[in-house]
Parts: C-alpha cells; sequence; structure tokens
C-alpha cells in the first residue's frame, strides 16, 4: 500500500492496460450480450469475472512471459505476418522475435480453444476464470497503443499517454460506457477476428498521437496537469478540464474501442459456449 503523502505523475507504461476499472467494466458487461441461460450463469459468477479480469496483469510481475501476451508491434513486423497463425508466424520470423514483439493475436485464438473444452468438459472453475482472462486479451487488443511500439508516445515525446488514453479518460467517462452493445454473435475464425480488432486498432494511432499533439500546445503546464486524493496519497494526474479536452477531440474513439471489446468479448463467449456443447448448467 502506498502510505506517502505524494506519488508525483509517472511518464512510464501504466502496469494495468485499460486500467482494472476498465477491464472488470469490460468483462462485466460482456456478460449481457449473452442468451439469458448463459447470461444467467455467467451473473452467478460475475464477482469471479470481475476480480479474474485483472489475474493476466497481476501475473506479469511473476511470470517474464505474460507481458508479451498483452500486445503486438504491428510497425515493427512485416506485413508477411498479418493474418498468419502462430505456426505460420513461426516458420516466418524467429520465436524471439515474436515474442519481442508480443503475441496478444495469438493468445486470444489459444485461450479461447481452451475455453471450449473447459466448456466441454463442465468445468466450472475453468470457464469462468478462462473467461475472465480472455476477457483481459480481448480488451487489450482494442487499445491501439497496443499495437506498437510506440506504445506510450516515448517515440513522438509524448510520454504517459498510454495510460492516459486507457485508464484515465475511461474512469471519467464511466458512465457513458453502460451502454447495451446489442446480442452476442458466433464468430467462425477467432484467429482473423483477433488481427481485425488489432489492425483495425493500429489505424487510429496517427489520431490519437496528433490530437494530444494539439492539446498539449495549446494548453500551460499549470492546466494540464492537477493533484487528486488516491487512498491515502495526493496523484499528480491529468486535470479532468484537459483529459476531457483530448476526449472530445477524438470523436468517441475510447467509447467505440471499449464497447468493441465488449461486443467481440460477448461474441467469443457465446461462440465457446456453442462449440463446448452448449450446456444448459442445470
Amino acid at each position: 500500500m502506498i502510505s506517502s503523502l505524494f506519488l508525483f505523475f509517472s511518464p512510464n507504461i501504466s502496469a494495468n492496460p485499460w486500467g482494472f476499472y476498465a477491464h472488470k467494466k469490460i468483462n462485466k458487461l460482456a456478460i449481457f450480450t449473452l442468451p439469458p441461460n448463459l447470461s444467467k450463469f455467467y451473473k452467478r459468477h460475475l464477482i469471479k469475472i470481475e476480480e479474474w479480469a485483472v489475474l493476466p496483469d497481476q501475473r506479469r510481475y511473476i511470470l517474464d512471459v505474460e507481458a508479451a501476451r498483452h500486445y503486438i508491434d504491428l510497425d515493427q513486423h512485416t506485413s508477411a505476418i498479418q493474418y498468419a497463425s502462430w505456426e505460420q508466424a513461426m516458420k516466418r520470423l524467429p520465436e524471439d522475435s515474436l515474442q519481442k514483439h508480443g503475441i496478444v493475436v495469438w493468445q486470444i485464438p489459444k485461450t479461447h480453444q481452451r475455453l471450449i473444452q473447459a466448456f466441454k468438459n463442465n468445468d466450472t472453475v475453468q470457464i469462468i476464470k478462462l473467461s475472465a482472462e480472455l476477457g483481459h486479451y480481448v480488451a487489450d487488443a482494442h487499445v491501439p497503443l497496443h499495437t506498437t511500439s510506440n506504445y506510450d508516445g516515448q517515440k513522438t515525446g509524448q510520454q504517459g499517454l498510454h495510460s492516459f488514453w486507457e485508464s484515465r479518460i475511461p474512469e471519467l467517462i464511466g458512465d457513458a460506457l453502460e451502454d447495451w452493445i446489442g446480442p452476442a454473435k458466433y464468430v467462425d475464425n477467432t484467429q482473423q477476428a483477433a488481427w481485425d480488432w488489432v489492425v483495425q486498432a493500429h489505424q487510429l494511432i496517427p489520431t490519437l498521437l496528433k490530437k494530444e499533439r494539439e492539446l498539449n500546445q495549446i494548453t500551460p503546464n499549470n492546466k494540464k496537469y492537477s493533484f487528486e486524493k488516491k487512498g491515502n496519497s495526493l496523484v499528480k494526474t491529468y486535470s479532468k478540464t484537459y483529459s476531457l479536452a483530448y476526449h472530445h477531440s477524438l470523436n468517441q474513439q475510447i467509447e467505440n474501442q471499449f464497447k468493441s471489446a465488449i461486443q467481440h468479448l460477448g461474441d467469443l463467449l457465446f461462440t465457446a459456449w456453442i462449440l463446448g456443447g452448449q450446456s444448459d448448467f442445470k
């Protein structure tokens, strides 16, 4: 627990992609896209679904291999690996290179396949655990800064952008993220879907960099940051005014990615249930 009076703003990459708040909310809201009998099953385990949503981030502190599962640096790869399966990618590039530049796009179908097997086994604990972890990786795949080596704006003089986009703003606009998305749909090809998500997210990077740079140029430092109470600490963070100005300049980019993550997680949960035998959980 941090007990110091002041905890100054750190420009380093956030340790909690999307933020714990957003990961838990994405997992929770995905449940409401599911058919009634499946949704009812997940609602019985809602506390664990939210709690275990952050397990992959917590594992990063004890497992070296975990970090690579949360991102992919598309700007460091040739187009030869786009839409490749893990087996195909391994034939085109050394595994250490793939691991170095992230494997989220392959971690999603791998975790999804394990979830399908858990449904086949009617293993409730594994279904909930894997569903929560799948939700984490799906959410990360929708964060544009998880698709580039400029993950924190550090290459463009915008360090701190990562947690600003994915944590600070979602926490400020929380109620706007509560909209019902629509019913879950069956996914024919999880690997292709995962690629679609990261490629689409990657296309948003020029805009989010440009808008923050423009806003920063017209905002004095004493208006850009503020101090807020977090527990027993006073934390330097982006001011509410600056954060919301950036948010509005993005024209709902963050909400759209957040809602897409909910929809796509719901789709994968529904698909795993179908392929796993459509248990009624009575």
